[in-house]
C-alpha cells in the first residue's frame, strides 16, 4: 500500500527529521533553547541509526533506501534547520548574512552529494570522511550559540557569521576527518545531555 521502507534504523532516521521539524516550529515560537535542543538530538539520532542499520539484517534495497533516505533526512535537519536558528536568532540585518547562509546550505549539500559517491577513505585501517559531516553542525552550533548569553546581540552575531562560515568551509574542504567509532557513540550523547542541562538552567 505504502512505498518505502519502515524497519530499526529507518525509524531513526525519521525520529531525527521529526526532530528537526520541532526544531523549527520552537525556533518559529521564538522557543529558542528548545529549538537548539530538539536540533542537537537529530544529531544524535543521525548518529545512531547507521549502528542500528549495522545490527540488523536489511535487504539491498532497504539498505539503498537507507542511503537515500538518510542523505535527504541531514540535508533538511543538518543543512536547512541550521539556517531557519539563524535567522531567527536575528542573523538577517545584513546583506552579508544571506550570502553565508545561502553559502553554508550550498555546502553542506555539496558534502552530501560528494559523499555518496565517494563513501567513506581507508588509511591504515582507519577509516576517513572527505571533509566535515554535515552532522557535526548538531554539535558545533549548539556549543556556539550557548555564547549568546555572555556576549552581546551584536557580538554575538558576528561570532555566527564566522562560525557558520568555517563549518561550511569544514564541510568542503578535502581535509580527512576520522569516522567517529567506539568513545564517540558515548562522548556525543553525554555532551547533549550535559548542553540541555545547561540551555534548560541557564
Amino acid at each position: 500500500m505504502f512505498i518505502g521502507f519502515v524497519n530499526p534504523p529507518s525509524v531513526v532516521t525519521f525520529l531525527g527529521l521529526i526532530l528537526g521539524v520541532f526544531s523549527i516550529n520552537f525556533a518559529l515560537q521564538q522557543e529558542f533553547e528548545f529549538a537548539v535542543i530538539c536540533f542537537m538530538y537529530a544529531g544524535v539520532c543521525d548518529l545512531f541509526d547507521g549502528l542500528v542499520a549495522r545490527k540488523v539484517k536489511l535487504s539491498e534495497k532497504e539498505k539503498l533506501f537507507g542511503i537515500q533516505l538518510d542523505s535527504i533526512v541531514d540535508m533538511a535537519c543538518f543543512g536547512i534547520v541550521p539556517i531557519v536558528l539563524a535567522l531567527q536568532f536575528g542573523l538577517q540585518s545584513q546583506p552579508i548574512d544571506i550570502i553565508i547562509l545561502s553559502f553554508y546550505a550550498v555546502a553542506a549539500a555539496m558534502r552530501l552529494a560528494y559523499f555518496n559517491i565517494s563513501g567513506l577513505e581507508e588509511h591504515d585501517g582507519q577509516s576517513y570522511y572527505s571533509g566535515l559531516p554535515v552532522t557535526f553542525a548538531a554539535l558545533l552550533l549548539p556549543l556556539i550559540y550557548l555564547l549568546s548569553y555572555f556576549l552581546s546581540s551584536v557580538q554575538m552575531q558576528w561570532v555566527l557569521r564566522g562560525s557558520y562560515f568555517v563549518i561550511a568551509m569544514l564541510f568542503i574542504l578535502n581535509i580527512p576527518i576520522p569516522k567517529p567509532k567506539g568513545i564517540f557513540y558515548v562522548i556525543f550523547p553525554i555532551t547533549a545531555l550535559l548542553v540541555t542541562f545547561i540551555y534548560l538552567s541557564i
